[in-house]
């Protein structure tokens, strides 16, 4: 008898005892039969489930340590669609990261083909819809029973938004089974929960970086930070026998201008000049704050003829800028300001990075006693 000495879980047992009463082929017989397999095929359903839980529960484990230790927001979120949708990952079918950038959600990083990239919160698409509608906090969704979505939140504050959509043969195996349903749902917002928390760190550790390489008024590098490019690119040049040059700026007059506009002019006006000197240099330059009014300019891979071009340049460039000094903001009102520059090219076989500041602030001087508003070298 095929059924005799099966043994299954303690719903689903079958033995030798159930159908040894009953005669071969009689319907009682044929219907005990499938009682048993029916029970048998459940308890192996039952077994597959707890199989695909368990495995899942420890890809959920797995997720956090991955993401860890990485160090870009874009890296985190290809790395986390892969951990979402491999096979020794979460194992979903599809996975999807959209980062909130001033109320457009952006979309990071996507298994899903996109023809359209971009969502805003106040726009007609299934996203902000959505989020406009009412639920509790954390509490995920979705358009159907393939698709999980939940807020990526940190600090109260809304990241983006993270959509899974599961293969057909998980609904299909987990069908009627609303734990897992329940389960699932929280293992979702559990995985939000993470990728958000790393987001927000990410962002906090890049702009504690920024804070202390940055000068906070002008925008431009720091003088710790500044020099300490400088003693890099002059190494660099001394290695591999390239020029390089620096330029100390002055702003003209400008304890005139605070004494007559007020500290909070003078600080405006360094604020302003700060953004068009980055404005104005190329991305392989580097423009710190050395002290009060005066900037300096590092050119590596320049000459002093392609500097004084530059420096030149720049001069030109201020020529036509008025600052408002007053705080009004009226159109075409400022008051026009100038700078001297001292330049001063790296010199064969030199190496320190003193004697190159020091040549190009004795230029500065110069400059500043020539009559200002001039270029000096």
């Amino acid at each position: 008898m095929i059924w005799a000495g099966l043994k299954m879980s303690k719903q689903g047992t079958v033995s030798a005892s159930d159908l040894g009463g009953l005669r071969p082929g009689s319907n009682d017989w044929k219907e005990q039969a499938q009682l048993q397999k029916h029970r048998a095929v459940k308890a192996l359903q039952s077994s597959l489930r707890m199989y695909e839980l368990n495995e899942k529960i420890k890809s959920t484990l797995d997720l956090t340590t991955r993401l860890l230790d990485i160090e870009k927001e874009s890296e985190l979120f290809s790395e986390a669609v892969k951990v979402l949708t491999s096979d020794d990952g979460m194992g979903f079918r599809d996975a999807s990261l959209l980062v909130l950038e001033e109320d457009i959600l952006h979309t990071a990083c996507s298994t899903l083909e996109r023809g359209k990239k971009i969502f805003p919160l106040d726009g007609d698409n299934r996203y902000a819809h959505w989020l406009a509608a009412a639920r509790e906090p954390g509490e995920p969704g979705g358009g159907s029973g393939n698709e999980l979505m939940v807020e990526l939140r940190s600090r109260g504050r809304l990241l983006g938004l993270l959509e899974v959509v599961q293969h057909e043969r998980e609904n299909t195996l987990f069908a009627g089974l609303d734990s897992f349903l329940e389960w699932r749902r929280d293992m979702v917002s559990r995985i939000g929960e993470v990728i958000a928390m790393l987001i927000d760190n990410l962002r906090l550790n890049r702009e504690l970086k920024r804070q202390s390489t940055v000068d906070v008024l002008t925008g431009v590098y720091n003088r710790s930070y500044f020099l300490q490019r400088v003693k890099d690119e002059v190494k660099r040049a001394c290695r591999y026998d390239r020029p390089l040059s620096l330029v100390f700026i002055d702003i003209d007059k400008f304890k005139e201008i605070n004494d007559e506009h007020g500290h909070l002019a003078g600080d405006s006006l360094l604020r302003e000049l700060g953004s068009l000197f980055r404005r104005n240099i190329r991305n392989t330059d580097v423009i710190g704050r050395y002290g009060g009014d005066e900037f300096v300019w590092l050119l590596p891979e320049t000459d002093l003829e392609m500097t004084s071009s530059a420096a030149r340049k720049l001069i030109s460039e201020l020529t036509d800028c008025r600052f408002d000094l007053s705080g009004g903001g009226t159109p075409g009102a400022g008051v026009a300001v100038t700078v001297s520059l001292g330049a001063a090219s790296l010199l064969p076989g030199e190496v320190e990075v003193e004697s190159l500041l020091r040549r190009a602030d004795e230029a500065l001087y110069k400059a500043k006693n020539g009559g200002r508003n001039r270029l000096e070298t």
